[in-house]
Parts: C-alpha cells; sequence; structure tokens
C-alpha cells in the first residue's frame, strides 16, 4: 500500500491509502504473489540458464559427431543394445537416431529429479518456513484471507517454475532446429510445447506432495516426505522392468506413469499426464484447506512439546536436539524404508545384471577389490548417490532449525542467562551433528534390515551408510560457519547449495568434460564406497574437517559480530 496526501476542508492535509500499481504488484510491493514470485525468480532464471547451456552442449555435439544417417542409425542401435538394467536410469531409447530423440532420452528423462530437488524445497517452506519464521502471523492479521494468502504463495511458485521451462523450451527447439541436418531432426512446436507441458507437470508433483503435509508436519517432515516421493519414484520407474518387486509399485510412481509422454521423440500420452495433473492439483489443494483450517502455530514436525521431565530444556544441546528430534525422525524413517526396500531387491538386481558378461565385466573394472555382485554392491550403486542427495537436504533443514535461533530474535533472550555465546554456539551446533547423527542411524537400521532379510552381512553395508551422516556432518559445518561468521539467513541457503553443487558438478563434469580438478572439488567423489568397505581415508577425515572446523569458525564469528546481523 502507499501512503498520499490529501487536503480536507480545513487545508490540511491527512495521509491516505492507495492501492499499489499493477507492475508495483508484479515486482514485489503489496501483493503476496507478487513477492513470491519475485523470490522465486533468481533460482528459476539460473536453473534455466545452467540447464538451457546443458543441452544446447549436448545437441551441438551430437549433431558435429553424427553427421551421416549412416552412423546416427549405428549409434542408436549401440545405445538402444544396452541391457534394461543400464536403460533405466535414462528411460527408453525411443528415436534417439534423431536430435530430438536423443535430447529427450539424454537430458529430460532427468530433469525432474535435479529440479524435482528445487520443486520439494520450495513447496516444503513456502509457508511452513514462514510460520516456523513467525512472519505469517503479520500477513494473518490483514484483512488478507488465508486461502487467498495461499493461492497467492502457490500461483507465485506456479508462476516461478515456468520460467525455467520457458527457457529450456526456447533452448532446445532453437538449438534443435538450429543443428538439424538430417531427416527428423526437426521438432514442431507442438511437440516442443508437449514436452514442457509434461516437464511442468512432472517438476510440481513431488513439491505438491511435501506442500500437502506441511501444514501438518512442518518444513522438516514435508521435505521428507517429498524427497522420498521424488527419489523413490526415479527409482521405481528406472528399475522396474528388471526388478519384479518394484513393477507391482510401478503404478505409484508419477514418472513411471508418464513414461509414455515423449512428444520430442514423437510419442505421446495426455491420459497419463493428466491424471498425474489431477493428483498434483488434489495434493495442493489439499495443502491449501489444511493450512486454512490449522491455527498459526508451529506444526509439531518442527518443535517437539516440553514433555513432564523436562528433558529438551536442560541445555542448549538438548534443546536442539528435542527441536529437530521431529524432522529428524521423519527423514531417518523416510531413508531408511527406502533403503530397506531398496536392499530386499538387490539379488533380483544382481541376478540380472549376472546374465549380461559384458555389464558384468565393466562393473569389476569399475569396482576392482569389491564384491559388486551383493547385496551391499547394489546398494552402492542404487543408493548411496541418492542418499548423498538426500542427507543434504536434511542437513540444510537442521542448519535452518539453529539458525532461526538468532534469526527469530529468540538467542538474545537466551544469551540473557549464563551463558556465553561460544558455549551456546557449540552446544547448539553439536545439536544439529546430533539431528544428523539420528536420521543416519535410523537409516542405516532399515538398510542392515533389507540386508539380512537377504541374508546377506548387515553390519558392512551399515557402517557404510554412517558414512553419509559425517558427509552431512560436513555439510552442516560449512553452514554453521557461514551462518556464525556473516549472518544467520545464509545458513542452510549455504548447505543446500553445496550440497547440490557437489552432486552436480560429479554428474555434470563428465557431461561437459571438466578437468579432473575441478570435478574433483566435489566431496562426495572422496568418500569411497563404503557399503562395499571401500574407505576414502582422505576424504573421511576432510568431511571430518568441515564438520568441526566449521563449529569452530561458527562459534568464534558469533563471539566477534553484534547478533541480529
Amino acid at each position: 500500500m502507499t501512503a498520499t496526501l490529501q487536503p480536507t476542508g480545513s487545508g490540511s492535509a491527512q495521509p491516505t491509502l492507495s492501492a499499489p500499481s499493477l507492475g508495483a504488484r508484479l515486482v514485489g510491493r503489496g501483493s503476496v504473489f507478487g513477492k513470491a514470485f519475485r523470490d522465486s525468480l533468481r533460482t528459476g532464471l539460473i536453473l534455466g540458464a545452467v540447464f538451457g547451456l546443458l543441452i544446447a552442449l549436448t545437441a551441438a555435439q551430437v549433431a558435429a559427431e553424427f553427421t551421416t544417417q549412416e552412423s546416427r542409425l549405428a549409434f542408436a542401435r549401440q545405445l538402444a543394445a544396452l541391457p534394461k538394467v543400464l536403460q533405466g536410469m535414462l528411460g527408453e531409447p525411443i528415436r534417439i537416431d534423431t536430435l530430438g530423440g536423443f535430447v529427450s532420452w539424454r537430458l529430460f528423462n532427468f530433469f525432474p529429479v535435479m529440479f524435482g530437488i528445487w520443486s520439494v524445497v520450495a513447496l516444503s517452506g513456502t509457508l511452513a518456513g514462514e510460520l516456523a519464521r513467525g512472519s505469517l502471523d503479520l500477513v494473518a492479521a490483514t484483512p488478507v484471507a488465508r486461502r487467498r494468502l495461499a493461492l497467492g504463495k502457490i500461483g507465485a511458485y506456479l508462476a516461478a517454475i515456468s520460467v525455467p521451462v520457458l527457457i529450456l523450451g526456447i533452448v532446445t527447439y532453437a538449438s534443435v532446429n538450429g543443428l538439424a541436418s538430417l531427416p527428423g531432426d526437426s521438432v514442431s512446436l507442438e511437440a516442443m510445447a508437449g514436452q514442457s507441458v509434461w516437464l511442468f507437470i512432472v517438476l510440481l508433483a513431488p513439491g505438491a506432495a511435501a506442500f500437502a503435509v506441511a501444514p501438518i508436519l512442518g518444513r522438516g517432515g514435508a521435505l521428507a516426505v517429498g524427497a522420498t516421493a521424488l527419489f523413490a519414484s526415479f527409482l521405481v520407474s528406472a528399475y522396474s522392468d528388471t526388478v519384479p518387486a518394484f513393477a507391482s509399485l510401478r503404478g505409484l510412481s508419477f514418472l513411471a506413469i508418464t513414461a509414455g509422454h515423449r512428444p520430442l521423440a514423437g510419442e505421446w500420452d495426455w491420459a497419463a499426464v493428466g491424471l498425474l495433473a489431477m493428483i498434483t492439483a488434489a495434493l495442493l489443494l489439499m495443502g491449501i484447506l489444511a493450512f486454512e483450517r490449522r491455527d498459526l502455530i508451529v506444526p509439531s514436525g518442527s518443535r517437539f512439546r516440553v514433555p513432564a521431565l523436562r528433558l529438551w530444556i536442560t541445555g542448549p544441546f538438548l534443546r536442539g536436539i528435542g527441536e529437530r528430534l521431529p524432522a529428524a525422525l521423519a527423514w531417518g524413517f523416510g531413508l531408511g524404508l527406502y533403503g530397506l526396500i531398496i536392499a530386499t531387491s538387490a539379488d533380483e538386481f544382481v541376478a540380472q545384471i549376472g546374465k549380461i558378461p559384458q555389464i558384468a565385466d565393466m562393473v569389476r573394472r569399475i569396482f576392482p577389490d569389491a564384491d559388486i555382485f551383493s547385496t551391499g554392491g547394489f546398494l552402492q550403486l542404487a543408493f548411496f548417490q541418492e542418499g548423498i542427495v538426500m542427507v543434504g537436504l536434511a542437513a540444510s533443514v537442521f542448519v535452518a532449525g539453529w539458525a532461526s535461533d538468532e534469526g527469530d530474535r529468540r538467542l538474545e533472550v537466551i544469551l540473557a542467562a549464563p551463558l556465553g555465546r561460544i558455549g551456546w554456539a557449540v552446544r547448539s551446533g553439536l545439536a544439529v551433528f546430533g539431528a544428523i547423527g539420528i536420521t543416519t542411524v535410523i537409516m542405516a537400521a532399515g538398510v542392515a534390515a533389507g540386508a539380512a532379510i537377504q541374508g546377506s552381512d548387515p553390519v558392512e553395508p551399515a557402517i557404510g551408510i554412517l558414512v553419509l551422516g559425517l558427509y552431512g556432518m560436513a555439510l552442516g559445518g560449512v553452514g554453521l560457519a557461514v551462518g556464525g561468521l556473516i549472518r544467520p539467513s545464509l545458513a542452510a541457503p549455504v548447505t543446500l547449495v553445496l550440497g547440490l553443487g557437489w552432486y552436480l558438478l560429479d554428474i555434470l563434469g563428465a557431461i561437459l568434460k571438466l578437468p579432473d580438478f575441478v570435478v574433483d572439488l566435489a566431496l562426495n567423489r572422496h568418500l569411497g564406497q563404503p557399503i562395499i568397505g571401500v574407505f576414502d581415508v582422505a576424504g573421511l577425515l576432510a568431511s571430518a574437517v568441515l564438520a568441526f572446523g566449521g563449529l569452530a569458525i561458527a562459534a568464534i564469528g558469533i563471539q566477534r559480530r553484534d547478533l541480529g546481523r
């Protein structure tokens, strides 16, 4: 709203309120939609630019290396001859002898995982995060109804997610048609629009699941639900043709449901896309109604009620554990169940690999000193990489809870007691590590149970999973250092961006042919293969240094700067 002065009959000027213009609303002044859209726009532009560049480079590389119809067909036959167990990660190779079909198979089938992480993080916190910070209290005191508030937030995110989708659509259309040199390479606007609609809906689906439960579980629990839905859906879609246990779950995977819709490759399945769109809309509606009907208090998924024995108020460490415990349990049980399902499917997957001598030889060359054809070997291949991403997401949630003490001005009250700043920083930071440890131990228990069901040694995989906990603490340590040294509002974003950045650097480094010294900057490349007993001692030491060194820097930073910066 804008204040103006209007003269009255007595000649004095009185302030009146006038509604902001449409342009002002769109840039975030006087509008819930505008502010939320402005906050999300930068991320959308960055993601669109990064993955748009990847599309352009991939299309250019294929067009330059395969200049004749014969070479393109031979390349397509080689890829189509890959066993189902390897095709699963990228989907069925449909018309990959064309430029559009190859881009669809090589890149678009993996975009839902990369962009889906943003969707889950954003929609799990779009209302629950502000509710935890207390910023919704002021907004709810205005004449803006809760439903309108929630609709404004959701509308802003729908607009924000359309930005990278639009960028990818434009870049793909221009790259494929600009580089088209063989029959069938060109794609129509209709096909590009169909591919973009599919991408928009599958990106939104896991975030909608998180949004639906956020008013009940809080941001941490909702993030766990959304991340589990995303990675479980990807895994079921990838391996349902080779692992019979996953085949029965195919109908629950939103990626498997829409796998037949590949317009860039000439395949259409609007019925499946429409079904997923209705399910996604229903989940968003559930989240709006749940937010509208609940009190504006922090859900129990983010805060822990103080029991009669007063366990959680005996100091910063136990208080921090108590506040983070519900989210840690949600993450732990979600990931533990995920690991249990993966582990119990190991024998079927390994049996499929063992039937293909070429693939078996390739795997032995990658892991020469390890028994990769075991439950632990399968877990290293199928679970550990996804676990790296999800542990990073969990660590960012716990670091955000730590930072909220200062961000929400509670720390000033806490330090009024006979408690030093360094003491608070160290003990509350150790509580973040404790929450990561609780999540990891529960996850390890699920994996160990699955290995035991398979008749394998449960101890070695469980120990390997604990390495993920140390990695999560390293990410948390960096976030704590930034929050303590600079400002608390940066702690969780730095943790999240660093975790996703290392993961993307590891994956995209080979695709973009980056130098080894650049790709090796990713810490997750230096963890070894711990589930099969291969440990990278230097990487583990580096993780420990980042974790506890970051905690020490956080304590020093908080001691030296003003609070609330």
